[in-house]
């Protein structure tokens, strides 16, 4: 790849890749350090192994997030208060150790209760494939510090530290190589809380850093960052990469982690499996798709690799009291609308300390499943078209506490459409079924189309030219349901 399209392609990521936890490292960029790095890293990034990761990465288009760990215990309640009821920083329940300052000590000994003896990974990995997630990444250790598998390099794990003694990620990842479900790993590399990773504020940030009330001021290990990094966080993700079959690594926070740090995490990825996909927190940009923020629908169509997260209610964590649950017509827009802009949607479900999934999560889940199994040809391996939606519903998805606060309305109109494409054929997308046969889809006015049929069925449609767009003619619904998907195949 010659330097043009590399640049090109790099400041579109850095475009499209808002961090939402703050800056992406202390790397400087036109830095001779950074020049030297990014030399070494484009022959990685743009290998033929990575594209192969890519070609995968855009195939499956939509998956399950789990955060799950000993704060699932807690369900966002500390001696009796909850997220919202003081405590310093974020609200979601898995951040319950920084935000109530939890002592180390005190925190730690959450593992000597964590047993959930609940947990089933055949029937987590039942739940994705049955509602048409293609791939599944959990958190392998969150910021807290506890990981879920089996670790010589700390013995804060599932295996070593609490009376469960189970690898979890292991179960689960021969649990998704069964059922045919890619599976990856969320790890937080440079913020731990336990064993003093801090993002590199502290010995990397400015006098006065961004985001400080991410790292643990309350009971700090006595460690430097750089130390963390060296005898924890790298040797852990060699672990990662060396037991477990993986597709994806989703590491957090970088904040101000050196560059020298993010360059080391991604060779040590990529030398064990080169196909493996690391997203862009890994910091400095040294990532291979970008993340848009939490539970952010970017504006604009991207055709460079990247995913949108999102959480089925409002926290990642299991939160007991938090029963505003993602509808089916809420979370088929989430997919839709960040498929038609050429992302992936990785939805995440919080597990309860007991290892038990949300029920109203998984019937939500499901529902969509049903939609995707009629539907499905129009979400993966696609592309986005010239445009991705046309209609009057413009709604907006900034962030967690903008879609708690702004009560959304997603009853969609009969002229709203969302379009991919694959190949010879442009979909159409509606969320709302139309209250006569008779729609209109005025992008696809100028098309050469050759025919048009209901997914789902294999008779092809009526379908004329007007001035104003396509006019087509659809079949009764005999049944109940959200909206339809158009196949309209162009002529050569």
């Amino acid at each position: 790849m010659n330097i043009r399209i590399f640049l090109f392609t790099l400041i579109l990521l850095l475009k499209h890749s808002v961090n939402a936890t703050g800056p992406w490292g202390s790397g400087v960029p036109g830095s001779p350090e950074m020049l030297k790095l990014e030399a070494k890293w484009r022959p990685m990034a743009f290998s033929p192994a990575k594209m192969r990761g890519h070609q995968r990465f855009n195939e499956q288009k939509y998956g399950m997030f789990i955060h799950w760990g000993l704060y699932s215990q807690l369900g966002g309640v500390y001696k009796g208060q909850k997220m919202e009821e003081g405590g310093t920083g974020p609200r979601v329940a898995e951040w319950v150790m920084r935000n109530k300052e939890i002592p180390r000590a005190e925190y730690a000994k959450l593992a000597e209760s964590f047993n959930p003896t609940r947990f089933n990974a055949q029937e987590w990995v039942a739940v994705a494939k049955a509602a048409g997630m293609k791939y599944m990444v959990i958190t392998s250790k969150h910021h807290d510090g506890f990981a879920l598998f089996d670790s010589d390099v700390s013995d804060f794990n599932a295996v070593d530290g609490s009376p469960f003694g189970r690898d979890i990620i292991k179960e689960l990842e021969q649990a998704c190589q069964k059922a045919e479900i890619a599976f990856g790993v969320y790890y937080s590399h440079a913020l731990d809380w336990k064993d003093g990773g801090d993002s590199g504020i502290k010995d990397y940030g400015p006098e006065k850093p961004e985001k400080k009330v991410f790292a643990n001021y309350f009971d700090p290990a006595p460690v430097k960052f750089d130390d963390y990094i060296k005898n924890k966080a790298l040797p852990q993700v060699q672990e990662l990469v060396d037991n477990y079959k993986l597709c994806e690594i989703w590491l957090d926070t970088p904040i101000y982690i050196p560059a020298r740090h993010s360059f080391a995490f991604y060779k040590t990825i990529y030398d064990a499996d080169p196909e493996i996909l690391v997203n862009q927190r890994i910091g400095n940009h040294f990532g291979d798709f970008g993340i848009p923020g939490d539970n952010v629908i970017p504006d604009q169509i991207n055709e460079n690799a990247w995913e949108c997260v999102a959480t089925t209610n409002n926290s990642w964590g299991y939160k007991s009291y938090d029963d505003d649950w993602k509808k089916p017509i809420e979370i088929l827009y989430w997919l839709v609308a960040n498929v038609s802009k050429g992302g992936n949607l990785l939805l995440n479900v919080g597990p309860d300390g007991h290892g038990v999934m949300p029920p109203e999560a998984v019937s939500n889940l499901l529902k969509v499943g049903e939609w995707l199994k009629v539907n499905g040809s129009a979400i993966y391996g696609t592309k986005p078209w010239h445009i991705d939606h046309e209609g009057n519903s413009a709604l907006k998805m900034g962030g967690t506490e903008h879609r708690k606060k702004a009560k959304l309305d997603f009853n969609f109109g009969n002229d709203d459409f969302w379009f991919t494409k694959k190949e010879d054929k442009v979909y159409a997308i509606a969320l709302a079924r139309p209250e006569g046969r008779s729609i209109l889809v005025k992008s696809l006015i100028n098309e050469p189309i050759h025919k048009i049929r209901l997914l789902g069925q294999e008779s092809f449609l009526h379908w004329g030219r007007t001035p104003s767009g396509v006019e087509v003619q659809l079949p009764v619904f005999v049944e109940d349901g959200i909206g339809y998907a158009l196949e309209v195949t162009l002529a050569n």
